[in-house]
């Protein structure tokens, strides 16, 4: 073993390097040469050794030169424990290569039959290295951690702590001074800052450096990048790519998508209040309001000046105006992928689901918590959509805007508009209207990679969704299928027009039917106190449609099967919003997209309406540019992706429900009871809908792409589903070779930053190294 370097942070003028065959006499002026003043092994101030030898493996033995009077000093200093065992350890590597030698007292003899014993029988020429050690022990000694930035902030400055008189772990254990304070009042202050400084120069990065004060002087003993994470983070990269000191590769590799959502949670710290209830954080946020259990509550409350809470057991589309109106949404059920969740996020709302500690109670008027306390409509609380909790009162007010996007700092958007056009895995948004399509886009989205068409029945409109579920053919069948029609043709021409010239990916209806039927006991109730016939109609006609799993039942493509025509009256309202676009000079680009598909004659059933709709319409899908995708979400369509894919242009994964069925887990019962008791026992470190599976999940996935490519080298790979916007994800997915990613729009700044990493080459001309890593 060849020493060719000094070790880290050992000043130049106390260490020596020595060839490992060197003579006594020679060793004895090396000791001389570090031991001017001749105090090695003294009763005062004494000196000690340390020495860097090839059998230790790159290690030191430390405290050489310990004789009984300075061994006593160091006791007196260090304590005798620390004494004793120091002279254990050079007794015990005495032994190791030497089992009859005894440890010489004298200090010189003791260095020199250590290091001969040490490396006696090395074959192949090596150096070693002997080293004056410094002591934070002795007169005007210490220890000290310094940063040369703020940790937390990334302001420039030296920042730290220092303790006279102790060691570095006695530093870690029981604290010390305030640097900053400090540093400018010490003899040793300008020194500790030049080495600092030079330190900085040296790496290109803000420095951690450990630090012993000797003698009224300050030692580096080491010094490393300092890891830095959230504001500080930003706050470093940001300065050195202004100064161009750095790509905009580099810039955007330094910073992980985690990083900006942390500098954005530490701005908005949830208030020091006591928690009333406990679940699920389901979308981002903190906000203040006062508790209302129901829809027309939400409204009442806004209207009267006031920041509604609406709690309720679990939402439907009914809801929608409560939502609209209120400042933070809990629900007792649900989960990531719940009704409530995916409209919150979508509307930027604070949200807590699936509360593990609370029920509300039969008549919807109170949550009674398990503490056996109850929370009455009008009370105040403070919902923390990042910890999942309802928080007892608070002063909080939701800003004006709904703006709840992670937005990226002005310089990362610029280092990632400076890249080179997209060659890696695109963003698109998760867009239900105009608005949603605009914002995405803002965002930086590359077009929308889901169009969900159930969500434009939201609200007051659900009930014509409503009574076509439940009609029989008939005059007023054919009147709800003009108004779903109008309805559909308006909202998709906003969509359209809003992302003019990028692809927009249009889902065919996929209710959850159970969302959109009224509900049973409800009518039954209504139907025995009329006895109206109209009444038992409705009722007959609820039951007979009632599912006891509705999300195994009738939904996606399984649906259109069952009501052609009002699968038909969606494929009419796209083609005529794409033909009146295109004619008024816009650059429509629409993708039909079937859910839920489980057999590849599914997708032949849609092509023939597409057909002959077009038919109809006096087009063809080529003339019109529609183009037909397939859902991949059941593990059947997963298995068959190369048969599906020979009759389709693109394929859409489709996160949520392809982890259910893997799983086997309700995506709305799961996170309330079975997922967060397996994370406590330790028998899954995360939820799957939170963060991808890509153990099973994730398998086939890439098994998809693999069959997918197979047989249709350019056919489209897109994802969608809460889980494909992390960071983690975007890189899995990118990796697998899916051409985009799809989420909803506050998360597209994100997952644009997390797909620009995975494109950019892990090597030394792009990664700017971090440090010690997460």
């Amino acid at each position: 073993m060849v020493i060719d370097h000094l070790p880290v942070g050992l000043p130049a003028d106390s260490a020596l390097r020595l060839p490992v065959d060197a003579a006594d006499d020679a060793i004895h002026e090396a000791i001389a040469a570090l031991d001017p003043g001749h105090r090695i092994g003294s009763a005062e101030d004494p000196v000690f050794l340390t020495a860097w030898l090839p059998c230790l493996k790159g290690s030191c033995l430390s405290f050489l030169g310990l004789s009984p009077v300075s061994q006593q000093w160091l006791a007196g200093f260090a304590g005798a424990d620390f004494a004793a065992a120091r002279r254990a350890e050079l007794s015990a590597a005495l032994a190791v290569v030497d089992p009859g030698a005894a440890l010489p007292n004298d200090p010189v003899e003791q260095v020199t039959t250590l290091v001969r014993a040490l490396t006696r029988g090395e074959a192949s020429p090596a150096q070693f290295t002997l080293g004056r050690q410094l002591l934070w022990c002795g007169p005007d000694g210490g220890s000290g951690l310094a940063w040369s930035c703020d940790p937390s902030t990334g302001r420039p400055g030296v920042t730290g702590s220092y303790l006279a008189g102790a060691s570095g772990a006695q530093l870690l254990t029981a604290g010390g001074t305030d640097l900053a304070g400090l540093i400018d009042t010490q003899p040793w202050g300008p020194q500790l800052h030049e080495a600092i400084r030079a330190a900085e120069a040296a790496l290109d990065w803000p420095v951690r450096a450990e630090f012993v004060v000797e003698h009224g002087r300050a030692h580096l003993v080491r010094s490393t990048r300092a890891a830095l994470h959230g504001a500080a983070l930003l706050h470093t990269v940001a300065t050195r790519y202004e100064d161009g000191r750095l790509t905009p590769a580099q810039a955007v590799s330094l910073v992980e998508p985690l990083d900006v959502e942390e500098t954005r949670t530490a701005s908005v710290q949830s208030p020091a209040l006591p928690v009333a209830a406990r679940g699920l954080g389901v979308s981002p946020g903190i906000a203040t309001g006062t508790v209302v259990f129901s829809a027309a509550a939400a409204v009442a409350s806004k209207a009267n000046g006031e920041q509604p809470v609406l709690v309720l057991t679990e939402s439907r589309p009914e809801d929608l105006p409560g939502l609209l109106a209120a400042t933070a949404v809990v629900t007792e059920r649900g989960g990531q992928t719940s009704h409530a969740a995916v409209v919150a996020r979508g509307l930027g709302l604070p949200a807590v689901a699936a509360l593990v500690d609370s029920v509300l109670d039969g008549e919807g008027k109170g949550l009674r918590t398990t503490r056996g306390d109850t929370l009455q409509a009008g009370a105040r609380v403070t919902v923390d959509g990042y910890a999942g909790l309802i928080l007892l009162g608070g002063g909080m007010r939701r800003p004006a805007g709904r703006q709840t996007a992670a937005e990226l700092p002005g310089w990362l958007d610029e280092a990632l508009s400076a890249l080179p056009a997209q060659t890696g895995i695109a963003v698109r948004v998760n867009a239900d209207t105009g608005a949603d399509a605009a914002a995405g886009r803002a965002f930086g989205a590359t077009g929308v990679g889901l169009c969900r068409l159930e969500h434009m029945f939201l609200g007051e409109r659900h009930q014509v969704l409503q009574r076509v579920l439940m009609a029989r053919p008939g005059p007023d069948m054919t009147e709800d299928l003009a108004t779903v029609h109008a309805l559909l043709r308006a909202e998709i021409t906003d969509v359209l027009s809003a992302m003019d010239g990028l692809p927009v990916t249009i889902r065919l209806l996929d209710p959850p039917r159970h969302e959109f039927l009224p509900d049973v006991t409800e009518l039954a109730l209504n139907a025995a106190a009329t006895g109206a016939q109209g009444d038992k109609d409705r009722l007959d006609v609820t039951r007979r449609l009632h599912e006891h799993n509705p999300m195994l039942g009738v939904r996606g493509v399984r649906m259109g099967v069952l009501l052609p025509t009002l699968t038909a009256v969606q494929i009419q309202a796209l083609v005529e919003a794409t033909l009146a676009l295109r004619r008024a000079g816009r650059d429509p680009r629409p993708e039909l997209l079937v859910p839920m598909v489980s057999t590849p004659t599914e997708l032949d059933f849609v092509r023939g309406l597409l057909d002959d709709v077009c038919v109809r319409l006096g087009t063809t899908r080529a003339e019109a540019g529609l183009s037909l995708g397939a859902m991949i979400e059941t593990p059947r369509a997963a298995l068959l992706a190369g048969q599906i894919a020979r009759r389709a242009d693109s394929l859409s994964l489709g996160t949520n429900d392809l982890t259910a069925l893997v799983w086997g887990l309700s995506r709305d019962d799961a996170e309330q009871h079975v997922l967060p008791a397996y994370q406590d026992l330790g028998l899954l470190t995360a939820s799957p809908f939170a963060q991808l599976d890509t153990e099973v999940v994730g398998a086939l996935a890439r098994q998809v792409a693999d069959q997918a490519r197979a047989v249709r080298p350019g056919i489209t790979l897109g994802v969608c589903g809460e889980q494909a916007a992390g960071a983690a994800a975007v890189r899995f997915f990118a990796e697998a070779g899916f051409d985009h990613v799809s989420c909803a729009a506050p998360r597209v700044p994100l997952a644009r930053l997390a797909a620009a990493r995975a494109a950019i080459p892990e090597s030394a001309a792009y990664m700017h190294a971090r440090g010690e890593g997460r």
